[in-house]
């Protein structure tokens, strides 16, 4: 009984590699999003997540290998498909898409590293071709899958559902990249909300009086 305890009350259980790249990925983009890429080294990861370097090489070779997964992680936090949302009313299924209901502070890591990314992907074209892979890329193909199956479904008629899709990300994501520099000045998170709710009410409900619109489309 006593060496149990003691055992218990010992060094910390070890965290596993999923835990430890969990955790590389959040202090990266937080780095990332401080420093920018160039201005981020991988000896200040190390330390941030308290692991030594041979630890993170092992797990992510290079910081290029790093910031494709941070890519990948922060897509997720600009598209979330969740379980499909099939059963959820449109506006609702779009709204928590887009995450418009996001706290302040998450929004603000998520916008800002979406400035500080494309910003450097200027003077870096790997960072440029990365982003557009795993990140724009697998957003507008999960979109359009999506949007694929509510046609299927009845729920939405779309001539060209990769157009839709294109049209979503540019009204969403690019509503957060245009506000993070500065082209929004909402004054809170409820303007910001209201934005977004407006944004799917005209893409589900389109602008013409209900006389004017073609019986034809959702």
């Amino acid at each position: 009984m006593g060496s149990d305890v003691k055992a218990r009350r010992g060094r910390p259980k070890a965290k596993s590699d999923a835990e430890r790249r969990k955790q590389i990925v959040l202090s990266a983009e937080k780095l990332f999003v401080r420093k920018g890429y160039a201005g981020t080294s991988t000896c200040e990861l190390a330390a941030q997540c308290k692991i030594s370097k041979q630890t993170l090489y092992r797990l992510y070779p290079g910081k290029l290998d790093v910031f494709v997964a941070v890519v990948e992680a922060h897509r997720l936090k600009l598209i979330d498909l969740g379980d499909g949302y099939d059963d959820l009313p449109l506006d609702q299924a779009l709204a928590r898409m887009f995450m418009i209901d996001m706290d302040q502070e998450n929004y603000e890591i998520r916008a800002g590293f979406l400035r500080t990314a494309n910003a450097e992907s200027l003077q870096h074209p790997q960072l440029r071709e990365i982003l557009r892979h795993y990140g724009g890329q697998k957003a507008l193909e999960g979109l359009k899958d999506w949007l694929d199956r509510q046609c299927r479904k009845g729920r939405l008629v779309i001539d060209s559902t990769s157009m839709a899709a294109r049209m979503l990300v540019d009204t969403f994501i690019g509503a957060v990249f245009l506000d993070a520099l500065g082209g929004f000045n909402w004054t809170g998170r409820e303007e910001r909300i209201a934005h977004f709710r407006q944004c799917i009410e005209i893409f589900l409900n389109g602008t013409l009086p209900d006389k004017d619109r073609p019986a034809c489309r959702a």
